[in-house]
C-alpha cells in the first residue's frame, strides 16, 4: 500500500516539477520579451510584471513537494551529519510533523482565498484586470502536493524506525 501511494505522490511530484520548469520557461521568455519591447520599441508588457509575480508562486508552490522528494532542499549539515542516524530520523520526523502543520494552516488559507476569489469573481486590481483564481489556484494544489509528500516522508521514516534497515536513498529520475 505505502508503495503505491508513494508512486502516486512521485508521479504527482513530477507533474508538479514540469509544471514548475514550463512556468519558468515561460517566465524567463516573458521577462525576455518585455525587456526586448521596452528598450527597442518603448512598448512595454503592461502585464508581464504582474504575470512574473504569479509565474514565480507558481514555480515555487508546484516545485517544492518534488524538490523535498529528492531531498534537494538547502540544509546546513555541520550538526545533522554528526548525530546518529536514529536520531537524525527522529528529527526528521520531528520537522516534518511541525511542516504538516504549517502545510495544513497554509492549505487552509490559500483555500479560503483561491474560493473567494472564484466565488466573488476578482480580478487583479492593475491595468490588465486578470481574474486571480486561476493563479490563486496554484497555492493550495503546491500546499497538497507539499503535504502529501511530508506523509510519505514520515511513513518512511516511521518504517525504518520499526524495522532498523538502512536509509533509502532517494529516488532518482
Amino acid at each position: 500500500m505505502s508503495s503505491t501511494l508513494s508512486g502516486y505522490i512521485s508521479a504527482l511530484n513530477r507533474l508538479g516539477k514540469n509544471l514548475a520548469g514550463g512556468g519558468l520557461l515561460f517566465m524567463t521568455g516573458l521577462i525576455t520579451v518585455d525587456v526586448i519591447l521596452r528598450r527597442i520599441f518603448n512598448a512595454p508588457l503592461i502585464f508581464a510584471d504582474e504575470v512574473s509575480g504569479y509565474l514565480l508562486v507558481l514555480v515555487t508552490m508546484l516545485g517544492i513537494s518534488y524538490t523535498l522528494q529528492e531531498d534537494a532542499h538547502i540544509q546546513v549539515r555541520m550538526v545533522i551529519d554528526h548525530i546518529a542516524q536514529k536520531k537524525r530520523v527522529i528529527l526528521h520526523l520531528v520537522i516534518s510533523a511541525a511542516s504538516v502543520v504549517y502545510a495544513l494552516i497554509l492549505l487552509f488559507f490559500s483555500g479560503q482565498l483561491t474560493w473567494e476569489s472564484y466565488h466573488l469573481g476578482a480580478f487583479s486590481p492593475t491595468p490588465s484586470q486578470l481574474p486571480l483564481f486561476p493563479f490563486q489556484l496554484v497555492m493550495p494544489l503546491g500546499c497538497l502536493f507539499f503535504l502529501f509528500q511530508l506523509i510519505i516522508g514520515m511513513i518512511q521514516s516511521i518504517s525504518w524506525l520499526c524495522s532498523s534497515s538502512p536509509l533509502p536513498s532517494p529516488e532518482k529520475e
